[in-house]
């Protein structure tokens, strides 16, 4: 065979080759696949209890996901009433973002979602963050969306997010499955040959103790205490040394809370603009890590309230906390384009004429429970973990709903594919639920970790520097830069970040080449 001929079926395989990982790179991720089944109550229900250890958010939403498979849902808590302040929630009173993945699948575990959107004052918005990097925008894209309108997501405050779903946990029509029992979890109780759980011991408010038996399957929603780790170790079950990484990013955030009238929003010089109510943020910004540690945005919320985050790497005493000190704060920020005047005039119009009430946050340290690096067999098997009892990643990134949704899909999942004839919970449930879930979540806490690496204030997990995945932020800054030039890169990144794209869409030959060709403008 000629060379010419070696050169073209070379080339052939070449160009096949890129065609097919093209394809895989563009294919959507299992999550987005398996959100068509969330919702979807099982035939015949899993007999038993299912035990929820904690009624937050995480815990909310886990039983109504668990009492389309189950026959009974339990919800153990000490605060979950609708009218109480949540005083065990640090970020009760501060500033939420919501991704889009998340309002997707609200949408399918509580029809009446938009509904009631409207009934507590929240508002759907436009997932439109208006996000800069170091200054630049990323622009949103709306030419991928018919009439340029793009997929939804939340304008809401924590505290009345908080209120909305627990109107449509208990409006819900599985809601008469799920009993609530006011309490604390004080620990668990194996069965004799180590396999399972089998019941879970409440501390009541009165202080008597009680056991919650024939426990099917046991889930950890404690949050950030990610007690199912202690309970489990105080019981003897094998954990790996250093299975629960953790590092420290020194990030603190302050919360600006305004009352805007209708009246007083027509008088803010935002551009482009009739009504707030066209977009989720006005704008926003995120800080390069060699030039500024600070970060910000500006949104309208619900009940005529606009919030003004401002998160701070290092020093969290920097923060502003009274309306004299917020814009001299903001316009120092140090980027690749300065902050924008006609922001600036907004934040001291809201200053000075929108009632200013400041809520200031220091974030606790990053953890992630990799339960899916243990043995299989060495959990009990019906044991799982949801939401921060996880993975407790920088909050500032905005992905906490987002990241419990994905985790609620993953549990959905694994249940429907139990077998309907004899539903129970097999051996190895715990070690798939944690293996799918991985492959949902792992590349949120890789890719905060290593962008927290960048500042200098963040202290790294264990056996690991601050110099830990810099290709990682060299590739990062090639990506963000070729963003701001391009509508295709900038259409990638926000797919992936609202995760209706796995980040692989990134490795796609047409776009990774435009992103290694495009010049760095960092």
């Amino acid at each position: 065979m000629d060379t010419s001929v070696w050169f073209a079926v070379a080339l052939a395989i070449i160009v096949a080759s890129g065609i097919i990982w093209q394809k895989i790179c563009e294919s959507p991720p299992d999550w987005i696949k398996e959100l068509d089944i969330l919702g979807r109550p099982r035939t015949k229900k899993i007999p038993g209890n299912a035990i929820v250890c904690g009624g937050s958010i995480s815990g909310m939403m886990t039983a109504r996901i668990l009492a389309d498979h189950f026959e009974r849902v339990i919800i153990i808590d000490p605060e979950i009433v609708e009218e109480k302040p949540k005083s065990r929630i640090l970020q009760y009173n501060a500033a939420h973002l919501f991704l889009g993945i998340f309002i997707c699948g609200a949408r399918k575990l509580w029809p009446n979602f938009d509904e009631e959107v409207q009934a507590v004052g929240c508002r759907l918005a436009p997932a439109d963050l208006q996000v800069h990097f170091s200054g630049l925008l990323l622009p949103t894209p709306y030419q991928a969306y018919p009439s340029d309108r793009l997929p939804d997501t939340l304008a809401s405050r924590r505290c009345t997010a908080q209120h909305l779903l627990y109107r449509l946990f208990r409006q819900h029509t599985t809601s008469k499955n799920i009993n609530i029992v006011p309490g604390i979890v004080r620990g668990l109780v194996a069965t004799d040959n180590m396999q399972s759980i089998q019941s879970v011991t409440v501390r009541q408010p009165d202080g008597t103790q009680i056991s919650l038996n024939d426990a099917a399957l046991v889930v950890d929603c404690t949050g950030t205490t990610q007690a199912g780790l202690k309970w489990l170790k105080s019981i003897g079950f094998p954990l790996l040394d250093g299975i629960r990484a953790a590092y420290t990013a020194e990030m603190s955030y302050a919360t600006v809370c305004f009352t805007v009238t209708p009246e007083l929003e027509l008088t803010l010089p935002i551009p482009g603009y009739t009504s707030m109510n066209q977009t989720t943020c006005v704008y926003g910004t995120v800080a390069h890590f060699a030039y500024d540690s600070c970060q910000f945005g500006l949104m309208k919320t619900d009940n005529n309230t606009v919030e003004l985050v401002i998160g701070n790497y290092g020093d969290g005493s920097v923060l502003p906390r009274v309306a004299s000190d917020v814009v001299p704060f903001l316009s120092a920020f140090r980027g690749h384009k300065s902050v924008p005047s006609w922001f600036l005039a907004t934040i001291d119009i809201l200053c000075e004429r929108g009632n200013p009430r400041f809520n200031n946050v220091k974030i606790p340290s990053q953890s992630y429970v990799r339960y899916h690096l243990v043995p299989e067999g060495s959990l009990p098997s019906n044991f799982i973990a949801i939401g921060d009892a996880i993975q407790q990643t920088n909050p500032t990134y905005a992905q906490g709903f987002a990241k419990l949704m994905l985790d609620g899909i993953a549990l959905n999942a694994t249940l429907h594919a139990i077998d309907s004839s004899r539903p129970h919970i097999s051996r190895t449930f715990s070690a798939q639920f944690f293996k799918k879930n991985s492959v949902h979540t792992n590349s949120l806490w890789e890719g905060t970790r290593l962008h927290d690496y960048g500042f200098p204030g963040c202290q790294p997990a264990e056996g690991e520097t601050r110099a830990t995945g810099r290709l990682a932020r060299w590739f990062e800054l090639k990506l963000i830069s070729a963003g701001t030039q391009d509508d295709e890169v900038a259409s990638a990144l926000w797919h992936v970040r609202h995760l209706y794209k796995g980040e692989w869409i990134i490795l796609a030959p047409t776009l990774l080449w435009k992103v290694l060709t495009t010049p760095s403008r960092f």
